[in-house]
């Protein structure tokens, strides 16, 4: 006869099971919500991460916008007289949402820390900076070294009239407050070290250049192009200056009419014959250049050819001309720094524009 077990005892064993079960189910449930809590931190803190670093990505992207608009603006003619390490701030357009400002500080004659900024009004920034030139009128031509600079084995021919004696003096057609934002540097210079009427380059082996403008970037820079030979003059249409006329080079003799005040740059990209009138400004020439016919020019040239004066014609002012120089007995020269700084800042739209410094790239902060 088989013996039966004591009352009870499957009971017992059954409610011992479940309790078991339940606690594995409650256990598994802990370590189910544990790992879901730890996935909604994880999400959580990459989803932070992800908005921070999409907010710096916009930081820089701004910033980075704000840069390239201030090395690209044109320098306000002001700038020239400000000292080392000022700073000057330039607001610029609001850059998806982030108001943007350009800053430049001046670290030299032509040297400059040229930065890009953008914030959030919570203060979190970024700024990106590169160092940069850009040209100083008054520094390029005190760099000169006589009224006509030319290269080291250039022929020369003076037979005209030559005069260099006071380069920084005012004279016909210049006015009394033409050269105010340089005369005092120009007389501190020129008095004590009259220029020479020709004078060859520091480096007789270097490009034609101003500063670190070579030839190319110049022709580059000149809004209009002039070619084969023509007259400068003036031309006005209801009372407004028709500046971008190649052969319209301002008006030296009536400087209150409405091309007065017009210093063109222009360039030809081979020779130039300049048959009479007057202009001024800065001329820019791939081959020779002669003035003839009674021709007048006030300002800077540039010839990578030979500079002729012939057939009563005259230059005031200053040039580079690389192989050579020929002043016929009827010509006249005369050395006017004052005339080259003139020309110089009025085509700083052109040629002041900040020139990134390569490999000099500090940033993005």
């Amino acid at each position: 006869m088989r013996s039966r077990g004591a009352p009870g005892t499957r009971g017992s064993r059954s409610r011992s099971e479940d309790g078991a079960a339940l606690a594995f189910v409650v256990l598994m449930m802990l370590a189910l919500l544990t790992l879901a809590h730890g996935a909604l931190l994880s999400s959580l803190s990459e989803r932070a991460g992800s908005r921070t670093a999409a907010r710096e990505l916009r930081l820089r992207g701004a910033a980075e916008h704000a840069l390239a608009a201030a090395l690209s603006a044109s320098p306000n003619p002001s700038m020239d007289s400000m000292g080392l390490w000022v700073a000057r701030t330039q607001p610029f357009d609001t850059i998806g949402g982030v108001p943007t400002r350009g800053i430049v500080r001046r670290l030299g004659p032509e040297s400059w820390l040229v930065e890009g900024a953008a914030g959030e009004s919570s203060g979190v920034e970024a700024t990106s900076r590169r160092l940069a030139w850009t040209l100083d009128p008054l520094v390029r031509v005190m760099a000169l070294g006589g009224v006509v600079t030319v290269g080291a084995d250039a022929p020369v021919t003076i037979a005209g009239t030559s005069d260099a004696s006071a380069p920084a003096e005012l004279r016909g057609p210049l006015e009394a407050g033409d050269c105010d934002p340089w005369q005092g540097e120009l007389d501190g210079r020129y008095a004590a070290t009259p220029l020479p009427i020709v004078a060859p380059p520091r480096d007789s082996t270097a490009p034609l250049t101003l500063g670190l403008m070579d030839f190319e970037r110049l022709a580059a820079a000149a809004p209009v192009a002039v070619a084969g030979s023509g007259t400068p003059m003036p031309v006005e249409a209801f009372g407004e200056c028709l500046e971008g006329q190649p052969w319209v080079w301002g008006d030296p003799d009536q400087p209150g009419r409405p091309c007065g005040g017009h210093m063109p740059m222009r360039y030809a990209d081979g020779d130039l014959d300049v048959l009479g009138g007057a202009g001024q400004g800065l001329l820019v020439v791939a081959g020779d250049l002669t003035l003839t016919s009674g021709a007048r020019f006030y300002g800077l040239v540039i010839v990578r050819g030979v500079l002729s004066l012939a057939g009563g014609a005259s230059l005031e002012g200053m040039a580079l001309a690389r192989n050579g120089l020929d002043v016929d007995p009827s010509a006249s020269l005369v050395g006017s720094a004052c005339w080259a700084v003139r020309a110089l800042a009025a085509s700083r739209a052109a040629l002041g524009s900040f020139v990134p410094v390569p490999g000099a790239r500090i940033g993005p902060m």
